[in-house]
């Protein structure tokens, strides 16, 4: 750490300041706090991505529309306007979880399109960017991201392993009609906008027991002939790879997030029974005041706390996508490295502030 003492002239002073500034992050917890939702409006499913001193939250939009806010911290995005930098054919059917990621030195979004006229047309598609330096300008459809048999495929999200090969982890059915039950599958990524033309999508997991029976807190409650894994989220934590993904509808108040995860750091991705889960309980869930808290993720503070970033609504609004606003907390990680979820807090708790870069 670099101290100044009185010694030291000015004229030396201002050009170390100038040097060492753009590195020190400029709010910190301890001085400043945040409430909940951390952006006014019905968004949902939040992707937040930490680039160049910034983040960058890319949410469903109401519009319809890919937008792209940035903050220079994760716990406030009130008052910012989006960039919209791509718009679907049909507004009206509107742009699923858009997720950016950086790959390769570019910036890539995966998102769902509805690319017919019924829900069950919604495929996967990648997007990239026109500036590999500015995640806010606008991006090209590359088209769709998936295996030959084209099945529904939402929630797309990209594993970059420690191996040194991306895995693309999807939620689906299990064939082009609707269905009522989404499953997790993987395939192995050839660039970052396709598969290898062999790929075979594994399950990695369902909303069912071994034996084949329902896990019942993974089905909907207002409609139990839907069985829903979704929202997959990698987290990493030292050489551990976590999978965090959304159970019961995405509708009700107990939408909720599970844990599973590679059983080690040489584990083949591919291999389904190279993945553990925990499916007795949810590892965050609706709490007395907040409730639909789901479809999660996962990124750091300026000083490196980890933060969960969900959508939910009020325990007392009504049920359902329209009332979904974004919301962030804390977590922490337990001595085995695995990670540890708060309770949802109320809105308009006061929480200590996350540290930022401007």
């Amino acid at each position: 750490m670099l101290v100044f003492g009185p010694s030291l002239p000015w004229f030396l002073v201002k050009p170390l300041l100038a040097l060492v500034a753009p590195l020190l992050p400029l709010w910190h917890s301890s001085t400043r706090t945040y409430t909940n939702p951390i952006l006014e409006g019905n968004y949902a499913d939040p992707w937040i991505l930490e680039h160049d001193s910034a983040y960058y939250l890319t949410p469903t939009m109401p519009d319809g529309t890919v937008g792209v806010f940035r903050s220079g911290t994760l716990d406030n995005f009130t008052g910012v306007l989006p960039r919209t930098v791509w718009v679907p054919p049909n507004t009206t059917t509107g742009v699923w979880a858009p997720e950016l990621h950086r790959i390769g030195g570019e910036f890539y979004i995966y998102c769902a399109v509805q690319d017919g006229y019924e829900d069950a047309d919604r495929r996967m598609h990648v997007l990239r960017g026109t500036d590999a330096q500015d995640p806010t300008a606008p991006f090209i459809d590359l088209g769709q991201i998936g295996t030959a048999d084209s099945n529904y495929a939402i929630d797309g999200t990209v594993l970059q392993h420690s191996n040194g090969n991306n895995y693309f982890i999807w939620s689906g059915k299990e064939s082009r009609e609707l269905g009522t039950v989404q499953y997790l599958y993987i395939a192995e990524m050839d660039t970052p906008y396709s598969l290898y033309p062999e790929s075979q999508r594994m399950v990695i997991h369902s909303p069912y027991w071994p034996n084949g029976t329902k896990n019942e807190r993974q089905w909907s409650t207002s409609n139990p002939v839907y069985g829903v894994n979704e929202g997959p989220q990698i987290v990493t934590n030292n050489e551990r790879t976590f999978l965090i993904y959304s159970a019961c509808g995405s509708w009700d108040p107990c939408y909720s997030l599970w844990l599973m995860g590679l059983k080690n750091s040489t584990a083949d991705p591919l291999d389904p029974d190279s993945w553990w889960s925990r499916d007795d309980e949810p590892v965050f869930f609706a709490s007395e005041d907040t409730v639909g808290t789901g479809h999660a993720s996962f990124s750091r503070d300026a000083d490196g706390v980890p933060y969960i970033t969900y959508h939910a609504w009020d325990a007392d609004a009504p049920a359902g996508w329209t009332s979904r606003e974004v919301r962030t907390q804390r977590f922490d990680f337990d001595s085995e490295g695995i990670p540890i979820f708060p309770s949802a807090v109320a809105a308009g708790v006061e929480l200590p502030g996350a540290a930022g870069y401007e």
